[in-house]
């Protein structure tokens, strides 16, 4: 008995295995990276046979579901020993691939248009922010631009792209576009209280469409910093020169200095501000003393000066 016993572990070894290859797997999710789906991307032990393609691959990006009935059917075709154990068996085959998304468009349409853009910066803003082309995921990101088209009155671009660009079967997509002048402007960055002066750390500048911007906006951070909002103004947007003034440094009703000064003498008397002042500003004061009104100059927080009078200006 014992010579016989190799023979049949060989027999058993041998019916196991056959029974292993005529049970293939169901592959219940599938990514193929080629333009055919093959019999072996389905079906896991589907032996010699599974390198034979049996349906087009989806397009890349895409997937497809492929339900008992047609697995059954194909592994009929290619006698494979497999049945499904419900109609709901199915497998769901996914294109590997990779995305191009709209900005990468939008970059391609700028060189394409070159010197044909306008002077200075511009946006170009696809009519598709969403849209996306996909390439398989074994080939070159590259686009292709053809029947590209331009109207610099109204800004209007319209193309046909594909992807990849050597691909002379790829779909050509149709894309719209608009080209937007755009203009730098500062803006603040926090919220200044009105009466706080305006630093250089509290601006920036940021680039806007000129289209937008249909109302007298500043345009130099000069002519911000160092004013202070008259008004709360929103972070981010652009500022009106009626937004700011001059930092009002004496209050209407506050009891302030005048000096009169000239080469000989300097005179002081105390006034009261008929009016708000900034310095640099011409205001009304009224002398405490005589009542007088004069007309001054603000020279700082709880200063003002006198013109010299002619007659003593000579001297």
């Amino acid at each position: 008995m014992m010579k016989h016993a190799p023979v049949l572990i060989g027999l058993a070894l041998a019916v196991v295995a056959g029974a292993a290859a005529a049970e293939p797997a169901l592959r219940q999710n599938v990514v193929v990276d080629a333009p055919v789906i093959r019999l072996g991307d389905l079906f896991s032990d589907a032996g010699a046979r599974s390198g034979e393609a049996v349906a087009q691959a989806p397009a890349p990006g895409a997937k497809v579901v492929l339900d008992a009935a047609w697995l059954a059917a194909r592994a009929r075709e290619q006698k494979l020993a497999w049945q499904p154990h419900s109609r709901f068996d199915e497998t769901t085959v996914e294109r590997a691939s990779q995305a191009i998304d709209a900005d990468a468009i939008a970059l391609e349409l700028r060189r394409e248009l070159g010197d044909r853009l306008p002077t200075g910066p511009v946006e170009l803003a696809m009519d598709n922010p969403g849209l996306r082309l996909f390439v398989p995921a074994s080939s070159p990101i590259t686009l292709a631009i053809d029947g590209l088209t331009f109207d610099a009155r109204s800004g209007r671009v319209a193309a046909y792209v594909s992807a990849p660009a050597a691909d002379t079967n790829a779909e050509r997509v149709r894309i719209g576009a608009r080209v937007f002048r755009l203009v730098e402007v500062p803006i603040l960055t926090r919220s200044v209280a009105p009466g706080e002066p305006i630093a250089a750390a509290d601006v920036q500048t940021i680039a806007l469409r000129a289209e937008r911007l249909n109302q007298n906006y500043i345009g130099n951070a000069s002519e911000l910093i160092g004013r202070t909002p008259k008004r709360s103004i929103r972070p981010g947007e652009p500022v009106r020169p009626s937004d700011v003034q001059v930092p009002i440094v004496v209050h209407k009703g506050e009891l302030v200095t005048v000096v009169l000064q000239t080469r000989a003498i300097m005179l002081t008397a105390q006034a009261t501000a008929l009016e708000d002042g900034a310095t640099g500003q011409a205001i009304r004061v009224s002398n405490t003393r005589s009542k007088k009104t004069l007309d001054a100059t603000v020279t700082g927080p709880g200063n003002v000066a006198l013109a010299i009078p002619t007659s003593l200006a000579a001297r």
